[in-house]
């Protein structure tokens, strides 16, 4: 017989039995199902809750490898990045397995847009051609700022089209030769737009027209349009070199338009454009009569260069009604941190130097021009807003840094960090205002890259780390720096004024009195100094204050290496198609 308490015990083993068997075999909620939300919390992304089989036990998975460096021009100093379209993740390294390495959105396609120029016959004037050089690079730089590639072509594009033997056998007139070689040469190139080079975007990126373009163009047509006449076209190639063989067909030795000479139902005519600055002649004498006066002179094309610049500016200023954001959180501790996006800030509000003064751009007549007695406002918010009325600039601390300003000094400890201080706070005080207190760092992470890489904010916002700007006081902001700027924003920024003099002048003096520091600014500046050094240095105590600093701070660590290597990759990239375009006309300019 049995013993009692063995019957006992059986029993409980065989109940245990049935439970497992019961609940192993439910089946499983449906993966791809969601949980419904209502309210503010349906916009904040919520991560899938992990199973048992997602952890990542050692005695159940074998240790993965990092997947491989499979793209090119994928880093730049210490900045790594991977670019794909899981990008909106909350930290990259699950998707990398590489701490170092963000995860960036696929880089935006540019399409082409190309130009024709032919040098002043004889090519001795150097004048002529260093005043056509500031033309030609002002253009690619506002188109490359518009999401464009911009490419000058030649004769030598129009000679390699196979189509350029049938234009020898026919008697044409000069002007419609030249127009001839230049749809020969963007016929040679292929699929893009064919634009004047006196013929600029002037309005935001988010513009419909400047939108249409970029996302491409019917290729059973050639778009033009009205009342620019050559200025711009868009097609295909196979469109486009059609057109050719219908024109030199019908020409004559009086044709003197191409538009003349090819069939109507290759065109889709479009509405005048009003995001397009067309700056022919004709233009200039209209509503420039004193710059038209020298127009054909070299003094007169470089004032033309200045006042499209000008009007570029003006279009950026006329873009936000509310003015530039300089991001400051925390504000008594961050003063001297946001001073070169300050300095940065005041040198975009300031009035372009313009040969017409108060001048609008060609196709925004009813502008409103810069007045230096009511600039544009700079405002310092703690929180980011997302809205198109304003422009932001924002600036991202290491943790460490961060830390070290907040605790007055840079010797920090391990201790104090733990004790003393709470988790991703520049992220939290950012995004207080658009998500609320009670959001964890994960999701706020989401929010902000959607804030810096979205297609929706481009050309709204710059970001940059503190620690790729200038480390000291009253120091202005680098030239190469501003150069690198200046492609973003499609225009020469001022250089000159107190904004960006050495001395610091009224922008420091301002910058003081509406947020002043508690420690002052010289003492910001020594712990920023020290701080940078610390992050530098491969010593391994600091190394790893620095790694204690990150790892109690995982969002904002996330979203500060992100925001690097988004800055840097834009660099690689736009260095990459520099270096593709340098043995061509306007690609540098000889001081």
């Amino acid at each position: 017989m049995i013993p009692h308490r063995s019957t006992a015990l059986l029993t409980i083993i065989i109940f245990v039995a049935l439970l497992l068997v019961i609940f192993s075999s439910s089946p499983r909620p449906n993966s791809s199902s969601e949980e419904v939300f209502f309210g503010p919390g349906s916009y904040v992304p919520r991560p899938k809750l992990p199973s048992l089989s997602d952890l990542h036990l050692p005695s159940f998975r074998p240790t993965a490898h990092a997947p491989p460096e499979t793209q090119p021009n994928s880093t730049s100093g210490e900045s790594k990045w991977f670019s794909n379209w899981a990008w909106i993740n909350p930290f990259s390294s699950s998707i990398t397995l590489d701490e170092n390495r963000s995860v960036l959105p696929p880089l935006r396609h540019r399409p082409f847009v190309y130009t024709y120029y032919e040098p002043t016959k004889g090519g001795d004037d150097k004048d002529a051609e260093h005043a056509d050089a500031q033309l030609l690079l002002a253009w690619r730089r506002a188109w490359f700022a518009q999401g464009f590639r911009p490419v000058i072509l030649g004769r030598a594009e129009a000679m390699n089209n196979e189509l350029y033997s049938l234009m020898q056998l026919t008697k044409l007139t000069p002007k419609l030769e030249k127009e001839l070689f230049r749809w020969l040469a963007w016929g040679q190139m292929g699929d893009g737009i064919l634009a004047d080079w006196r013929c600029f975007p002037m309005a935001r990126y988010d513009d419909a027209l400047l939108s249409s373009l970029r996302r491409g163009t019917d290729p059973a047509v050639i778009t033009r349009f009205d009342r620019i006449g050559s200025a711009l076209f868009a097609g295909v190639k196979t469109r486009i070199n059609d057109a050719i063989k219908q024109a030199v067909k019908k020409a004559s030795d009086t044709s003197n338009s191409m538009l003349e000479l090819v069939p109507p139902e290759f065109f889709r005519s479009e509405s005048p454009p009003t995001s397009l600055a067309f700056y022919d002649p004709a233009t200039i004498h209209a509503h420039y009569p004193t710059l038209a006066e020298k127009s054909s002179s070299t003094s007169g094309r470089l004032a033309l260069a200045e006042l499209i610049n000008a009007h570029l500016h003006t279009t950026f200023q006329n873009a936000f009604p509310a003015g530039i954001a300089v991001l400051k959180p925390f504000a008594e501790q961050t003063t001297a941190l946001v001073e070169p996006a300050l300095r940065l800030a005041k040198a975009l509000v300031q009035c372009p130097k313009s040969p017409v003064p108060s001048s609008c751009p060609p196709n925004l007549q009813k502008c409103h021009p810069c007045d230096a007695e009511k600039p544009m406002q700079v405002s310092q918010p703690a929180t980011y807003r997302n809205t198109t009325q304003v422009f932001t600039i924002g600036t991202l601390p290491h943790p460490y840094t961060l830390i070290s300003l907040q605790q007055d000094s840079a010797e920090v400890t391990t201790r104090h960090i733990r004790r003393e201080t709470e988790r991703d706070p520049w992220l939290a005080e950012v995004t207080k205002e658009q998500l609320g207190v009670e959001i964890g760092g994960s999701a706020r992470a989401v929010v902000f890259k959607r804030a810096v890489a979205d297609e929706a904010v481009v050309g709204t916002s710059l970001w940059m780390t503190v620690e790729s700007l200038p480390p000291g006081a009253d120091q202005a902001l680098p030239p190469d720096l501003l150069d690198e700027f200046e492609w973003q924003f499609g225009f020469r920024i001022p250089r000159d004024g107190s904004v960006n003099s050495e001395k610091g002048g009224d922008a420091k003096d301002s910058m003081q009195n509406a947020n002043p520091s508690r420690q002052g600014v010289a003492k910001e500046y020594d712990i920023l100094g020290q701080a940078r050094e610390i992050l530098k240095s491969k010593e391994t105590n600091r190394i790893g204050i620095k790694d204690v600093a990150e790892a109690w701070n995982l969002a904002d660590t996330e979203v500060w290496r992100f925001v690097r290597a988004y800055r840097a990759r834009s660099v690689v990239e736009r260095k990459k198609w520099q270096e593709d375009e340098k043995d061509f006309v306007g690609a540098k300019l000889e001081d």
